[in-house]
């Protein structure tokens, strides 16, 4: 497992993961997965007038061979965390690392800038970082340069830097120019398009 070590986060764990369990479930969890063991923890929340409102966080410590089969560590994280958490340990127990996800910021964008735009909208769908690397000024900016015939003028970017390049690329042509020479004329102008929303909203 030392090949693990470049994956690994500040506190050397693979997963430092800690949510609310799902409803109607008010319980707190906490997984953490080291090069060696996969660490369950859960409190349970309950009213501080019951009787068992100070029972003490449980835990359950595994090898990755021994979580493979341990079916009440199985039961609990998909009772707290849901089953798409349970598999995706699973998976990671038998050696799946997800190593896109561990990728540096700036590695993930130059990836992402290559993908078509429709693999752009799935991606973004998978999860909170990667919807904010598919929304983010630096991919939209990039994808703008290479897909627009319009030249990138100062007068462009100072828009984009106001308005975002991802809503520049989806404006159309014609709005566009128009929206440049209204800002050269008048200055600062409030940018409006109806182009693109519908796409827009799916990222």
């Amino acid at each position: 497992m030392a090949s693990l070590k470049a994956w690994l986060d500040h506190h050397g764990a693979l997963v430092d993961y800690s949510d609310t369990a799902q409803a109607p479930c008010k319980d707190f969890y906490h997984i953490y997965v080291t090069p060696k063991e996969i660490i369950f923890r859960w409190w349970k929340i309950v009213p501080p007038t019951r009787a068992d409102s100070n029972t003490p966080p449980s835990e359950l410590r595994n090898s990755y061979d021994d979580f493979l089969h341990d079916e009440r560590c199985h039961s609990e994280i998909q009772r707290l965390a849901g089953d798409p958490t349970l598999q995706y340990l699973i998976r990671l127990a038998e050696g799946h690392i997800d190593y896109l996800s561990r990728m540096p910021d700036n590695v993930l964008e130059t990836i992402i800038c290559d993908l078509e735009l429709e693999d752009l909208v799935k991606l973004a769908a998978t999860c909170k970082r990667f919807k904010k690397l598919c929304n983010s000024n630096t991919v939209w900016e990039k994808i703008f340069r290479r897909e627009v015939e319009t030249p990138v003028t100062p007068e462009l970017e100072a828009l984009a830097e106001k308005e975002g390049w991802k809503r520049l690329f989806y404006t159309n042509k014609l709005q566009l120019q128009m929206q440049l020479r209204r800002q050269k004329r008048h200055g600062d102008h409030a940018f409006v398009t109806d182009q693109g929303d519908e796409s827009m909203e799916a990222l």
